[in-house]
């Protein structure tokens, strides 16, 4: 059993005492409530957001509030049934002849071109929201890339198997991220920088590591993520005079994802440092590039992350000016990594006070890219901020938007 001491609120509260400052003065000082306050002393949770703005006032990083501890007792919904097709796939059983009980229609009919191909199609999906399809896809897709692997002897072959496996796995991480299934998406993406490592792709291997840290993130692993990102950008950085797009690239998102690990952890400092290299990666590429079929990395994909980082420090007006002053003509990046952006300004627009103009933002997004938004928390979040801060009642568009994202479930 866990010694009272190490817990959180038992934590917050003898360092608050430390600090000289009573429950009020911490919930003014991190822009919280009292109740917040004092829930959390209490033994209560909250969410990762708000143990930032608390560490950012007592002057520790944000893992600082993480304590070890048993699980509590869950409810079981059955939801795990859902993602029953995609397990079997991704993680076989193992039968007593050592080898993967796969499961193929494939059988001896094997075509690494038809099937990069899939892959190739599938990833034009994921990058159009059709979350959907890729549920009932990508299961026969993963079994048809390990049946691939195991069928060549040959080494250029067995190589190539390896890439597209890569491919496909780092795209089914990526999916599972979206869809909040991360410790599943964590063993996928790991599979997928072994895959790629094998087959010599460094450009596919840093995008599976940077989708690790982005999953990671997620489970408030922010420590790990910095440690993880900075370490592969110093074994990756490149001569500028002579690197490739895919270099430049590569380095370019394990910075930002260290930036965006730092700034989580309540260092502002590191993160603008790992934010201001990724920039120059950025600028000397010019335009987006397509990171090894995964992912787009250029000027416009890391000038997002500027608004993304402002916001997390609490800086609503410093987002919107570095949205107001992206970057033009370089090309396109990821729609889901523009989405994001999106969501950060109509965040923004709120607490500067602004809620029609951020329903605008909102409204906008459910129109073009209703799947994409309906898996995000960030979507939630941000239109009950919209509705919570109105002084009258909700516009039709407002509670149309609080019904589409059922945020009265």
């Amino acid at each position: 059993m866990n010694d009272a001491s190490t817990e959180p609120g038992a934590r917050l509260r003898e360092l608050r005492k430390r600090r000289g400052l009573t429950q009020e003065d911490l919930a003014e000082a991190a822009g919280l409530s009292v109740p917040v306050i004092k829930k959390i002393e209490q033994g209560g949770t909250a969410r990762m957001e708000t143990y930032r703005q608390i560490a950012k006032v007592l002057g520790v990083t944000t893992v600082w509030f993480v304590a070890a501890g048993p699980p509590r007792p869950t409810v079981d919904t059955g939801d795990d049934t859902v993602l029953t097709e995609m397990r079997a796939a991704l993680i076989p059983p193992i039968g007593l002849n050592g080898m993967p009980v796969i499961g193929t229609a494939d059988h001896d009919d094997v075509a690494l071109p038809r099937l990069a191909d899939a892959a190739a199609a599938v990833n034009r999906a994921y990058h159009s929201d059709r979350y959907d399809d890729l549920a009932h896809l990508l299961p026969a897709l993963v079994r048809s890339a390990h049946y691939h692997v195991a069928r060549f002897d040959d080494d250029a072959e067995r190589i190539q198997a390896h890439r597209v496996r890569s491919a496909v796995l780092g795209l089914a991480g990526r999916y599972l991220i979206q869809i909040r299934a991360h410790d599943l998406a964590l063993i996928t993406l790991q599979e997928a920088a072994r895959d790629a490592i094998t087959a010599g792709d460094r450009a596919l291997a840093a995008s599976a590591v940077s989708s690790q840290a982005w999953a990671m993130l997620r489970q408030g692993r922010f420590d790990e993520v910095e440690q993880l990102c900075a370490g592969a950008a110093d074994q990756i950085e490149p001569r500028m005079s002579t690197a490739t797009p895919d270099e430049l690239a590569a380095w370019g998102w394990m910075l930002m994802r260290a930036s965006a690990g730092a700034i989580r952890n309540n260092r502002p400092e590191e993160a603008g440092e790992y934010l201001a290299l990724a920039k120059t990666a950025g600028a000397r590429l010019g335009r987006e590039h397509d990171l090894g079929g995964q992912k787009a990395f250029g000027p416009l994909t890391v000038a997002l992350l500027e608004p993304e980082n402002a916001m997390i420090e609490g800086r609503p007006d410093k987002a919107l000016e570095a949205m107001d002053n992206l970057p033009r003509d370089v090309g396109h990046t990821n729609a889901s990594t523009l989405n994001r952006a999106k969501l950060d300004r109509a965040r923004a627009l709120v607490r500067v006070g602004d809620t029609d103009q951020a329903t605008e933002v909102m409204t906008g997004l459910r129109r073009m890219h209703a799947e994409w938004l309906q898996y995000q928390q960030a979507g939630r979040d941000v239109a009950r901020e919209i509705i919570e801060s109105r002084t009258r009642m909700p516009s039709g568009e407002q509670r149309e938007l609080a019904d589409f994202l059922g945020l009265d479930d």
